[in-house]
C-alpha cells in the first residue's frame, strides 16, 4: 500500500495477519510472510472492508484538487466513439451529467457499464456462504486460515478483535435455500465437522444467529475495447475467484500503476493518443 493511504488502516479495528495456515485432513501447516527485513510494522491487514473505504474517502476528501460527489452513474457519456463523461442520479432524484477527459469505470462485480468497454465472460463458478463467528480463537493468531475441505475450500480471518469472517465456497451457481434451513442444515451436517474444533462452537452459534448471507464467486478475463475517454478497472474490468483475499491489495496496487502511467502527462485531452498510451 502507498504510504499516502496506510493510516486508513488505523483505527478500523484492523488485525495485523501475518501468513496463512492451511488444514488439510487433520493435519496443518503455517506459511508466514518473510517480513524478517522489513519494518516492525509491515505486515497484512484484515479488516471490514466498508471502514476501510470510508476512511480512504474522507482522506481523499482532505485533498485541495478533489471533490467528492455521491449518485448512481446511469450511462456513460459518448460522442464519435470517444467517453465524455457520465450520467447520474443523486439521492433526490436528479439527473446530474458530468465531463472529464478520461473517465475510471470501477463500479465493481455487478458493473452496469462494463459492456460498453469490454466483452464480458463472467462465469460463475461457485458461491461463497458468509458467517461472522464472535469471540473465538484462531488456531493461528494473526493468520488467514484455509481449510481445504470436501467438496471445497472454507476461510477464516480476523476482521476486529472480537470478529472471524468465515466464507465457505459452495460449488456451483444454486446454493442451498436460506429461508427453508436447508442452507443450516448443510453447514451443520457437511461444513461443521470439517473445520478446527477450536472454532466449532462460535461456527454453530453464528449459523443459529441466522445472519447468513451468499455472494456468488465470478471470474471475468481482462478482454478491453481500447475506447478513447475511458478506462476500466478493478472487478468490473477483470475478476478472479476470491479465496486469497487479494482484492483490495490488486485495487491498491492498479491504482499505484496507474498513477505513475499518468504522471509524466500534462494533457489529458488528446483522447486518441492518451487511450493508445493506456
Amino acid at each position: 500500500m502507498c504510504s499516502w493511504n496506510a493510516d486508513c488502516v488505523e483505527e478500523i479495528d484492523a488485525q495485523r495477519v501475518l501468513g496463512y495456515a492451511l488444514f488439510k485432513d487433520g493435519k496443518n501447516t503455517r506459511l508466514s510472510y518473510h517480513l524478517e527485513k522489513f519494518h516492525s510494522d509491515v505486515a497484512g491487514r484484515s479488516f471490514h472492508n466498508g471502514r476501510f473505504i470510508q476512511r480512504m474517502r474522507e482522506k481523499a476528501a482532505t485533498l485541495p484538487n478533489v471533490r467528492l460527489e455521491q449518485g448512481t452513474v446511469t450511462s456513460l457519456l459518448e460522442d464519435n466513439g470517444a467517453i465524455k463523461g457520465v450520467q447520474y442520479k443523486t439521492k433526490t432524484g436528479e439527473e446530474i451529467k458530468a465531463f472529464a477527459p478520461l473517465t475510471v469505470v470501477c463500479d465493481g462485480c455487478f458493473s452496469n457499464l462494463r459492456r460498453s468497454l469490454c466483452k464480458p465472460k463472467v462465469e460463475v463458478p461457485s458461491c461463497f456462504v458468509v458467517l461472522v463467528l464472535e469471540n473465538c480463537q484462531l488456531p493461528f493468531a494473526n493468520h488467514g486460515h484455509v481449510i481445504l475441505a470436501d467438496p471445497s475450500p472454507i476461510l477464516f480471518y480476523p476482521i476486529s478483535s472480537t470478529e472471524v469472517r468465515c466464507l465457505v465456497d459452495v460449488p456451483g451457481q444454486k446454493v442451498p435455500s436460506i429461508a427453508n434451513g436447508e442452507m443450516a442444515k448443510y453447514l451443520k451436517t457437511i461444513v461443521a465437522p470439517q473445520i478446527p474444533p477450536e472454532l466449532h462452537d462460535a461456527f454453530i452459534s453464528a449459523i443459529d444467529n441466522g445472519n447468513i448471507r451468499t455472494m456468488p464467486n465470478k471470474s471475468m478475463p481482462a478482454d478491453p475495447y481500447p475506447t478513447p475517454g475511458a478506462l476500466l478497472m478493478g472487478d468490473a474490468f477483470n475478476m478472479h475467484h476470491p479465496l486469497t483475499g487479494g482484492g483490495m491489495t490488486l485495487a491498491l496496487s492498479d491504482i499505484v500503476v496507474l498513477r505513475d502511467l499518468l504522471k509524466p502527462l500534462r494533457n489529458l485531452h488528446d483522447a486518441a493518443s492518451l487511450c493508445k498510451y493506456l
